[in-house]
């Protein structure tokens, strides 16, 4: 077992920086899922290993699970009609069908588009929609003392924050 005065061990030394942002348009049902650092030179621009399809493919199931399971009133009305699909599965598959899926990167500020609403699965896209307009992301953990966002950065994210907004979902 870990003493608690000590450091962890297995915290992360980079800030998550990349992320997958899944979510259903048209309404305020979103997730983000941090892609870890320590595993980023795993997840290259290639079909095969498929390894951030795999993660994204493991994300939509998880993300699905998680919508169906929830009954959210903010979101109820795009429910999968749970009389039109009673079986779990049916429903999942319908929950799949209407979340989209976009791979951020904040540190260099663009994002694309891995699975799209109505799509059956996720695809490999190596187009990167640029986004300059984005705050400037850290990289990696603030020393002790020091903050992790100056303050001017932080005023700027602040007032900006509907456009970079996350939730992590465990």
């Amino acid at each position: 077992m870990q003493n608690l005065d000590e450091p962890l061990s297995r915290t992360p030394e980079k800030f998550f920086s990349e992320w997958l942002k899944v979510y259903i348009p048209g309404s305020n049902a979103e997730a983000t899922f941090p892609i870890p650092p320590e595993f980023r030179e795993y997840f290259e621009d290639c079909l095969f290993p498929p390894s951030i399809l795999f993660y994204a493919k493991a994300v939509l199931e998880t993300t699905a699970r998680l919508f169906n399971k929830s009954g959210a009133p903010d979101y109820s009305p795009v429910f999968p009609d749970k009389i039109k699909f009673p079986a779990l599965n049916a429903r999942l598959k319908e929950w799949k069908k209407l979340i989209e899926i976009v791979q951020v990167d904040r540190v260099r500020k663009r994002s694309r588009l891995l699975k799209e609403p109505g799509a059956t699965r996720c695809s490999l896209g190596l187009f990167w929609e640029e986004h300059p307009d984005w705050p400037d992301w850290p990289t990696a953990w603030p020393k002790d003392g020091e903050s992790l966002v100056s303050g001017e950065k932080w005023r700027r994210w602040a007032k900006n924050r509907s456009d970079v907004l996350f939730t992590l979902v465990k």
